[in-house]
């Protein structure tokens, strides 16, 4: 009687208030620094980018338009291209996701570790 019991309570919950789970990238950010490999600031990252491409570049909110349109350009001369995900926050915020007391405007990501960042690009 106990399992009768259970199997109509199982059938009277209501799945579709469930929640779902969003992204969160200021933790993958975290995990990322520790565990992957990451180029950040205008110069490293424009210098990386002649040479070799990344798998993913990320771009805080504020970012100034001349780097975007220089990001746009090296990209576009490329074979590989690479996935440009525009942050939610000012470089501030940027900076304090990565752990870092100061501003980043750009970051390039060669290694994402054990983060789950690459799955930004279906977002």
């Amino acid at each position: 009687m106990a399992k009768n019991k259970s199997k109509n309570v199982a059938e009277k919950l209501d799945l579709s208030r469930k929640k779902k789970k969003e992204f969160d990238i200021d933790t993958n950010l975290k995990v990322a620094m520790n565990t992957g490999k990451f180029i950040y600031g205008k110069k490293q990252v424009l210098k990386h980018l002649r040479n070799e491409s990344f798998k993913m570049i990320i771009i805080a909110n504020n970012c100034p338009s001349e780097l975007e349109t220089q990001l746009n350009y090296y990209i576009s001369l490329m074979k590989d291209k690479t996935y440009i995900y525009r942050y939610k926050g000012s470089s501030w915020d940027l900076g304090l996701a990565c752990a870092k007391p100061y501003m980043i405007s750009i970051i390039g990501v060669v290694q994402e570790g054990d983060s789950d960042l690459l799955t930004l690009r279906t977002h």
